[in-house]
């Protein structure tokens, strides 16, 4: 199934671009972005539940609410079957990882994944690193590609929350420091 989405997606956006012909009509073009969109997010749902994608922040949310842009090529949660690995990095230069904030390595337990009445999609787990562990919950809204990972560290209350793209593991261009 995952395949047959991803080819699916593939061959629409190659068809799109090589007849390089925009429709004129408003509607016409509208209901290309639906179905291109529609697409987009069943993709993603997939990989999600196929537990295999990186979500790749573009921004931060501190635990008061401040947004701070940072780099998606170092500000990632990834997911790949029972293992994780959360980095945050929203400072350029040195730091406890070599790219400027904290990696966590960790294994996924108590796993939940639920889709709600409006079609939102949340997934939940703990993952246990080394030295730290925090509740991880990626948050999905129904037609999107973006969403928001909101991590909560068992060691304080200072939770943080980033927000980007969730892209398969295969497509994601992340660079991962040096974990705990």
């Amino acid at each position: 199934m995952k395949g047959l989405v991803i080819a699916l997606l593939l061959m629409l956006a190659a068809g799109a671009s090589a007849s390089g012909a925009v429709p004129q009509d408003r509607q016409t073009r509208k209901a290309i972005d639906a179905v291109e969109d529609s697409v987009r997010f069943a993709a993603t749902v997939e990989v999600m539940k196929n537990m295999d994608f990186v979500l790749e922040a573009d921004r931060l949310v501190l635990s008061r609410g401040q947004n701070v842009l940072v780099n998606s090529m170092v500000n990632f949660v990834s997911v790949k079957g029972d293992k994780a690995v959360i980095q945050v990095a929203p400072f350029s230069g040195p730091g406890a990882n070599g790219v400027g904030g904290v990696t966590v390595d960790g294994s996924i337990s108590d796993l939940e994944y639920r889709v709600s009445k409006k079609g939102n999609v949340t997934l939940s787990m703990y993952v246990s690193g080394a030295v730290a562990s925090c509740k991880v919950t990626f948050s999905l809204p129904k037609g999107g590609t973006r969403a928001t990972v909101r991590i909560d560290p068992n060691y304080s209350s200072d939770d943080i929350s980033l927000v980007g793209e969730i892209v398969p593991t295969a497509m994601s261009r992340v660079y991962e420091g040096l974990s705990l």
